[in-house]
């Protein structure tokens, strides 16, 4: 596989880079081509691995990280790679390992609001967001608990994008021998009756030195006389040095800057000390750990769970207090549990999970790559809602593309009922003081998140979406557009639909038996208005008293209240049902009489499941699907332009002949027994896999579909 990573700045006492090193190699050792974008790099080049520097100029930093990104993004087509991954926030990743905490939980807990309205704030919450956005398709290898929660909790980031990685440690930086500490003591001029407290790590703000010195500099003054204070890491230290010279410890505090021979250090050391402000692990407690090294911690750091429930040092709980911390400082340096420490922290250090991280991480990273080269397809609604006639196939569409080897997504703006448990749902809200303005709204956030993730497929299940390469028309036909830039022109092509969605009828037993007393009529829609229940109640109410008593209606779908009144002043109240969230299924099983009467010319593609059920319909011929009516002889289909007296008759006329209703009935469970009525799923899923395999001008087809 081709692997490609992302980094701003590639120095070798960094943590991200040190983990950078490590998964690279490990990806080089299995085999993969591996290719390293780096803004600047410090340091030897990895073996194996092939460095591309994109310098990038500007006067602030975030101004250079943005750019560094759009280099990146131009390289990666230019060169393509199986996998992105960014070791820093940025757009156009496959997977991301979060090796820096939540930016925008942090500014919120720690900033005031104004700081939100800097040109910083909204880079780095833009970048962070690219990444973690709930509508998104980046992977994400997470390494500490904490930050995870703190990352779904901002963005709704789903679970499955979230993949837990153990701990990194290295081998080589587990402990060192006694030579090498004793060499190091000589080194920094420390004998033996003196005391040596270590603070390591570049970043020395966000690490809190500051907090370090402040405690260092409360120590008593008999302690603080035989104890120097040594900092090993890669940061300016101007403002620190003048800090310890305010405090009065200047001349115990030695800055080392960035050590190659950071075991040797914590084996040199007779305490670590971490009161970071805020730390996504902290690497550096376990290899103190590992090397029998106390440690004193702030509760923030990632890996200071470790300390606690290992026993391996002191954690200063949360939030943060200076005189707490100094308390646990003097401590941490003559408590008599401290040989107890230094024992469990070696006994820590043989636990093989904590050396696990890299190959874990290239074993996710190796699945991700396989995942992506799966040719992916959007299939987008506005408002879904099982019941409604357009988006009835959409779950087992869903599933049949995903059988084809597809990856799915579906897009709505919100959802009615359970989503298709077969493919994730994307759910971009939106709202607005019409139906129009609000569709244009969700229209406008969809070409976003579409530009966003790339899909090489947009299918759209509402005729109002524009923009779709392939339209699926309430199940009665499926339209396709050319391939962009093919040799023909972009018209549309039409292909019938067959009216069932599964590849085989299902198990019926013939057409119900009729109890002979209450009749059901039944209605599937998503807005049930604009299917006729007005109308229908209106020819209810000229049925003979004595049959009205005998009907009850059972529907599935939306329908306003006002739409009732004719029901109560006929006296149905009690006898209508019509819930939002029922199973049409469950609906249309219990029809005697299937009714759709809509306003418009539309397909329903229930009618069809009503056959299936055993129903006789009434409809007219504005309706799709009457001709499967008529062709049946399975109802009534009544003639265009509908006419509401024609109905009354008509309602009339099926109530009041039970035998040629149970006609009905029989013609519709025999016509809708045919094979040939069947496979609308995965007519649809065939369409896109054809469009997908259609190469465009100067481009390639999908070779990955599986038929």
């Amino acid at each position: 596989m081709r692997i490609a990573f992302a980094i701003f700045r590639y120095f070798p006492h960094g943590g991200l880079a040190r983990d950078l090193r490590k998964i690279a190699s490990e990806c080089v050792a299995r085999g993969h081509a591996v290719r390293i974008y780096a803004m600047t790099w410090q340091g030897e080049r990895l073996a194996g691995a092939e460095v591309v520097l994109l310098p990038s100029r500007g006067v602030r930093g975030h101004v250079r990280q943005r750019r560094f990104a759009a280099a990146v993004v131009r390289a990666h087509k230019a060169n393509p790679a199986d996998l992105m991954v960014g070791m820093n926030k940025m757009p156009g990743l496959d997977a991301y390992y979060a090796g820096d905490v939540c930016f925008v939980a942090k500014m919120r807990a720690r900033r005031q609001w104004w700081h939100r309205l800097t040109p910083r704030y909204r880079h780095f919450a833009g970048f962070e967001r690219a990444v973690f956005a709930a509508e998104g398709r980046v992977r994400v290898l997470t390494v500490s608990p904490p930050e995870t929660h703190a990352y779904a909790r901002t963005y709704g980031t789903p679970a499955r994008r979230l993949h837990s990685l153990p701990p990194g440690l290295e081998r080589d930086r587990a402990g060192a021998d006694d030579d090498a500490a004793r060499a190091v003591r000589r080194e920094l001029g420390i004998d033996t009756r003196e005391l040596l407290l270590l603070f390591v790590g570049s970043g020395f703000r966000t690490k809190g030195l500051d907090r370090a010195l402040r405690g260092f500099a409360s120590l008593p003054k008999t302690l603080c006389a035989k104890t120097r204070f040594c900092v090993a890491g890669a940061d300016r230290a101007g403002r620190f040095r003048r800090l310890a010279r305010r405090l009065g410890v200047a001349g115990k505090v030695c800055f080392l800057g960035g050590r190659d021979d950071v075991p040797a250090l914590l084996g040199a050391a007779d305490g670590l000390v971490l009161p970071a402000y805020s730390e996504n692990t902290g690497t550096v407690i376990l290899e103190s750990a590992a090397a029998g090294l106390p440690a004193l911690v702030t509760a923030n750091c990632g890996y200071a769970a470790f300390v606690e429930e290992h026993g391996t040092g002191i954690v200063t709980a949360a939030p943060f207090d200076q005189s707490a911390f100094n308390t646990d400082l003097e401590r941490l340096l003559t408590s008599p549990d401290r040989a107890a420490w230094a024992a469990n922290g070696r006994a820590l250090g043989r636990d093989k999970r904590l050396y696990a991280m890299a190959p874990a991480a290239v074993d996710l990273l190796e699945e991700f790559a396989r995942a992506s080269t799966r040719p992916s397809v959007a299939l987008c609604a506005f408002d879904y809602t099982p019941t409604a006639p357009q988006h009835r196939a959409l779950a087992a569409v869903a599933a049949a593309c995903q059988r084809r080897g597809m990856d799915v997504r579906v897009y709505a703006c919100t959802c009615a009922a359970p989503p298709p448990a077969s493919a994730p749902l994307v759910r971009l809200p939106v709202i607005g003081w019409s139906a129009a303005g609000r569709l244009a709204r969700y229209q406008q956030r969809l070409d976003n998140c579409l530009r966003r993730h790339q899909p090489r497929c947009v299918v759209g299940f509402d005729a109002a979406l524009h923009a779709m390469d392939i339209r699926c028309e309430a199940g009665a036909q499926v339209a396709w557009r050319a391939r962009e830039g093919a040799h023909c022109p972009a018209a549309w092509s039409v292909a019938p639909l067959p009216p069932g969605i599964g590849d085989v009828p299902p198990n019926q037993q013939g057409a119900r038996p009729h109890s002979g007393e209450a009749i059901t009529l039944a209605m599937v829609g998503g807005d049930l208005a604009a299917h006729g229940v007005d109308r229908l109640f209106a020819a209810i109410g000229k049925l003979p008293a004595q049959t009205r008593a005998r009907c009850q209606l059972v529907a599935a779908g939306f329908l306003a209240d006002k739409h009732l009144a004719a029901a109560r002043a006929f006296g149905m109240a009690e006898r209508v049902s019509v819930r939002a969230g029922a199973d049409p299924g469950t609906v249309v099983a219990t029809a005697d009489v299937f009714v759709e009467l809509a306003f418009r010319p539309s397909a329903n593609g229930w009618i069809f499941d009503a056959m299936t059920a055993g129903a006789a319909v009434l409809t007219h011929d504005a309706v799709a699907e009457a001709h499967l009516v008529r062709e049946a002889e399975a109802g009534v289909v009544l003639p265009a332009p509908f006419r509401q007296g024609d109905c009354d008759r008509a309602l009339a006329r099926m109530l009041a002949a039970p035998d040629r209703r149970r006609g009905w009935r029989a013609n519709a469970a025999r016509f809708a027994a045919q094979p040939r009525h069947y496979g609308q799923a995965a007519a649809v899923a065939a369409r896109i896999a054809a469009w997908l395999e259609t190469p465009a001008r100067g481009g390639k087809a999908d070779a990955s579909l599986s038929a």
